[in-house]
């Protein structure tokens, strides 16, 4: 049909065009200008020209605005599709609502999670295995069991450790099943490779209450093929008792009780008490006192204070005792010892007097008695 061929544009003057079909082919067209309006033949696509590319009219990714999740086709599979590693890192906790996290890989930084095979392993690795009840420290008679174990009344499904078995690959950890019943050997200690060079047990009650036994011999197949050896490995709580002959415990405190005094240990250190009295002693109550009745002397040494000439200065030596040798009184300077004049004013007194005026610390008296 013919085409006409305008040269100038055509205003409508807002009226609408109906049946307007854009320019088809299979390849654009060329020298095209901003705006025009071309329908590719081949992706049957309508596509116009934004001044430097063909643009798809439709194309969303051009789009603005808001579109319903449901008129998205892909949306879901493609969401989806997607690995939590691509997804931005969280900045707040995560909640797994109770959920549980599962086939992880065993941790290599020290920052990872840890799955519980990963703990179980590392938990036969150093080998502690689940506390028993008691530990028969004697031969027991497995196959008829008797109704208490190291003085403990034991209960069916309670478990206990065997250490001195007559025959030594009877030696391990035990169920209890009931009195005069079979015991059987504990699940987790049963096979090959549960009982190692290094397994730990602890003990809940009995005699070796609080303690830990570790099995110190090489495995050489399932437990009662080779002779486990069990030693105790550390001890629980320690009760102390005071032995009566001089030993006395009060609370936490240990105290030694001597003849003429009391030695005391506690969390600060060693006290050394006075002399008792009253304790098969001297009977005395003063230090003076016990000193006296023992026929032993005291001294007394001390620095003189300052010496006026001719007056008297009274030094006080509390050795309660007016028969005192002369004292002695030497220059500190020198170690001369020197003569002065001395009056004993009491038991526990005596005056010192001097020609000559001296200043404090220029001599040191020594009172024996």
């Amino acid at each position: 049909m013919a085409v006409t061929d305008f040269r100038f544009p055509v205003k409508l003057n807002k009226l609408p065009v109906q049946g307007l079909v854009p320019e088809s082919s299979s390849s654009a067209p060329s020298t095209p200008v901003e705006g025009q309006l071309w329908t590719d033949t081949v992706s049957h696509t309508l596509k116009v020209w934004n001044a430097s590319v063909w643009k798809d009219v439709l194309a969303r990714g051009d789009q603005t605005g808001t579109q319903s999740a449901s008129t998205i086709s892909d949306l879901a599979s493609v969401v989806k599709g997607y690995r939590l590693d691509e997804f931005a890192s969280p900045s707040a906790p995560v909640n797994f609502a109770g959920q549980r996290a599962t086939n992880g890989a065993d941790p290599t930084a020290a920052t990872d999670l840890a799955t519980k095979q990963y703990v179980d392993n590392a938990r036969a690795g150093i080998a502690v295995k689940d506390p028993v009840r008691v530990i028969a420290s004697a031969n027991v008679d497995l196959s008829t069991l008797p109704a208490a174990v190291d003085g403990v009344t034991m209960s069916a499904g309670n478990s206990f450790l065997a250490v001195a078995q007559t025959t030594g690959t009877q030696n391990g950890i035990y169920i209890y099943p009931g009195s005069g019943q079979a015991a059987t050997r504990r699940s987790d200690a049963d096979t090959a490779g549960e009982v190692l060079d290094g397994t730990l047990v602890a003990v809940a009650e009995g005699t070796k209450a609080g303690t830990q036994y570790m099995q110190t011999a090489t495995p050489s197949g399932a437990p009662g093929s080779w002779t486990q050896v069990w030693t105790q490995f550390s001890s629980g709580g320690q009760t102390y008792t005071a032995d009566g002959l001089g030993i006395e415990l009060s609370g936490t405190t240990i105290s030694l009780e001597l003849a003429d005094a009391t030695l005391t240990k506690s969390a600060s250190g060693l006290t050394v008490g006075l002399v008792t009295v009253a304790k098969g002693g001297t009977g005395a109550t003063t230090v003076a006192g016990a000193r006296a009745a023992l026929g032993a002397v005291g001294k007394y040494t001390a620095n003189v204070g300052a010496l006026t000439g001719g007056v008297p200065l009274s030094i006080t030596h509390n050795l309660n005792s007016v028969d005192i040798l002369e004292p002695s009184l030497k220059e500190i300077s020198s170690g001369e010892l020197v003569g002065a004049k001395w009056v004993v004013v009491d038991a526990n007194t005596v005056s010192l007097t001097t020609a000559t005026s001296y200043a404090a610390d220029s001599f040191r008296v020594t009172v024996v008695g």
